[in-house]
This record gives C-alpha cells, structure tokens and sequence, in this order.
C-alpha cells in the first residue's frame, strides 16, 4: 500500500506519474525538463486562423473552429501555465485544473463565477482571512446572497432556499475543524436542479493532493493557495483550482475577462515544484508528528489543534479523518496562557521557525492569527471558533524534528 495514497491508485501510483505529466521531452529536442514560454502573444498562420480563434474564444455567434488547437495571447493561454495545469489536474486526478496569479484571485474569482445565478453563498467558518472577508463583506456589494453555516454542514437543512454554492474549508485555517464533504456533496445532489446547480466547492490547501482527495468525497470544484505547498519553497505567489471539467470552464471564463492567471514564469515554478510535492509532504508530515507530540505534552500549551487523531475530540471529527484525510497533516495552532503578550513573547524568541504569514514551505513558520492572517475576522467569529489572542499557528517545514522541538522549548520559556 502507498503510505500517502492508500488503495485508491491507478497503475502507475500518482507519485509516479503526476509530477511529470503534460511533459513528453521528444517534443522539445529530448530536453528532460520542459521549457518557459515567456511570450505574450502568439504568431498565427495566416489571418483566417487568428480569425477564427479569436472568435471562438469570444464566443461570436456562427464562429468557424480553429483546424488545430493554437495559442492567441497568454491572458487566455499560454504553453507553460498549461503544463503546470494538466500537472496540477493529474495530482487531483480532476478533468481540469487553472493557476492563477495569487489564491485570492483563483477564490475571487471561483466565487463570482459560481454565483453568476444569484444563488449565494453558504458557507462554514472559519475561512482563511481573506476568504472571509471576500464573502462577508465583497459578495453583498453585488447583492450576492451569503449565508453562514454557524452550526455546520447540518444548517444546511434550515436553508429557506438552495445557494449556488456551497464553500467549506477542511481542515480549516487556523484551528483545524473538520467538514464532511460528502455530507455537502449529498445534500447539493439532494437538493440542486437542471436550471439551478449547485456547487460544492473546498479550499484543500491544508492537505493538497497528496493527503485530501475531495473529489472523490463528491466536491465539485477545489480551490488552492498554490503558493504553499504546491509552489512550497516561498518564492512565487500563485492560486489554483481543479475539478469539474464544466465547473473549470465556467471559472476559466471569468479568468478570461478579470485577467488573474499566472504568469509563464511562475507557472513554469509550479511545474518544478509538482515534481517534489510527494516527498516534501512526506517529510513534513513525519516531522509534524515528533513536533505535535512534543507540544501535546508540554505544561505550558492548553490547547492544540490539529488533524491529527490525538487531537481531535470528537468522534464525528475522528471519523471525518479516517474517512476523508490520508494523514494529518503539517499544520497546527497551539494556545498558550497569557493572551496575546505571552504569544508575541513565544514567537519572539523562536530562531527555527521564521516569523512569517503563509504555510506548507520548506522553512517552518509561525505567527499569531488573531492579529496577523486573521485580524480582519470579525471579533464575534474569531470568540466561535477558537481565534483567541493567546493562539499561535504553526507549519512544519524540512528541518530536523529535534532542532524544532528544542526551538519550540526554548521558547516556550518565556512563559515561566
């Protein structure tokens, strides 16, 4: 059995196979690596081609198709970023995958194209900060509907009337609740018409590819922030979505008009990247493990959150694990007594982990969500869901599990 992958592989396993797909190197002089493609636009035969796809793309009623599939302007298409796209599909084993220049834009974005109905949003918290404050506070300009979920995917039934979309994070940021995405994905099917949709989209950038398969729980469509750990190395700034092939093609439409698709460069970035995600998980997960154990039993933590099984207090949320997630994962948030002074005095002493914003790197990073990923959340939201001024939050990177644990130590003395 693949330790990351279960039973649920194909032959070849996706380790094999997915981090070098979209490549066949007797296209490009044998070369073992794919090339960039920096242009911005592209030369075309002769002006009935470019005629034809422009028109095409632009949806011209009676619009002849091109003979042969062709390139037109890299805000549409661009060699490179669908390379790193057929990649990202092939880890998902989805029907479509689209890159974007950050992962708010692929949120953003996937938002808008999934409530173009008027359906609305229902939603779970907590989101990543960003996300939370696109749907509470940017959807309603447009009249779009939202709705919080406060009791979980359960509220669903209270719904006087189905949204578009329904949008969970799971595990989600910070404190690692878990959401059952089959539960949404039934109810969706339930309750959805042939003129009214529904789509059930989840942000799996805690766990990716390697460690959560929504699709195969009935997700319709997954977002990412693919500057952690599918890039993983902090140093490009990129989004993604993956799934549906018609959902894909409704999402890439708006990307089309709003111009958020990644660059060549960094795409070509998230295509070297893809090729070592298997292994960065693997040792991150591992590491991850020694560190929580650690923390789980220090006098001065109160509190842990994680998904992993040790952690989780219920036995809805063992269950959600087992039954969804190939692992816990890299990521966890720790309280410690004392509010936000005896935080900033942990953080201030760490030397390891890099006191920074964002996740899933080779570097271990920590910072204080209260007031750093997570300060535009709502005082009452944050007071719900366990954002309290004494949380840090962690992600484990490639060093060795003994030097952060000694760090973590060390610095857990400020408290005494």
């Amino acid at each position: 059995m693949d330790p990351f992958f279960g039973q649920i592989q194909p032959m070849p396993h996706l380790s094999t196979s997915a981090p070098f797909a979209g490549h066949n190197p007797a296209e490009h002089l044998g070369a073992v690596k794919p090339p960039m493609h920096p242009a911005s636009t592209f030369v075309f035969p002769n002006a009935e081609t470019g005629a034809a796809h422009l028109e095409t793309a632009y949806g011209v009623p009676g619009a002849e198709a091109p003979e042969r599939p062709g390139y037109i302007y890299s805000r549409l298409s661009n060699p490179t970023l669908e390379l790193a796209e057929k990649r990202l599909a092939a880890w998902d084993a989805s029907e479509d995958a689209l890159f974007f220049a950050s992962g708010m834009a692929a949120i953003s974005t996937s938002l808008l194209a999934m409530t173009k109905g008027g359906g609305g949003v229902a939603f779970c918290s907590p989101l990543y900060g960003g996300t939370e404050h696109f749907i509470r506070e940017i959807l309603p300009l447009w009249n779009i509907p939202i709705r919080e979920l406060t009791g979980g995917l359960d509220d669903l039934e209270s719904l006087e009337s189905p949204p578009s979309c329904i949008y969970l994070e799971t595990p989600a940021n910070p404190t690692l609740q878990l959401h059952r995405i089959q539960q949404a994905a039934d109810w969706a099917r339930a309750h959805e018409t042939p003129d009214h949709p529904i789509a059930v989209v989840v942000d799996n950038t805690y766990l990716g590819p390697i460690l959560q398969r929504p699709l195969e729980h009935g997700a319709d469509l997954l977002v990412y922030s693919a500057t952690k750990y599918i890039g993983g190395h902090s140093d490009l700034v990129a989004g993604a979505v993956s799934g549906r092939g018609a959902i894909v093609d409704r999402v890439r439409e708006f990307r089309h008009f709003l111009g958020g698709m990644a660059a060549p460069q960094t795409a070509w970035m998230l295509a070297r990247s893809m090729e070592t995600l298997a292994v960065r998980v693997e040792r991150q997960q591992a590491t991850a493990d020694r560190v929580f154990e650690f923390l789980r039993n220090h006098p001065k933590v109160d509190k842990l959150h994680s998904g992993w099984q040790a952690d989780l207090h219920t036995e809805s949320d063992r269950a959600i694990a087992s039954e969804q997630m190939h692992g816990g994962g890299s990521m966890a948030a720790f309280e410690v007594p004392g509010g936000r002074p005896a935080a900033f005095a942990v953080l201030n002493r760490l030397k390891h982990f890099q006191l920074a914003v964002s996740l899933g790197s080779t570097e271990s990073l920590a910072e204080h969500p209260a007031s750093m990923t997570h300060a535009g959340v709502p005082p009452e939201v944050k007071a719900q869901h366990g954002i309290t001024e004494g949380l840090i939050r962690i992600s484990i990177g490639l060093e060795h599990p003994e030097d952060l644990i000694d760090d973590l130590r060390q610095a857990l003395e400020a408290l005494a």
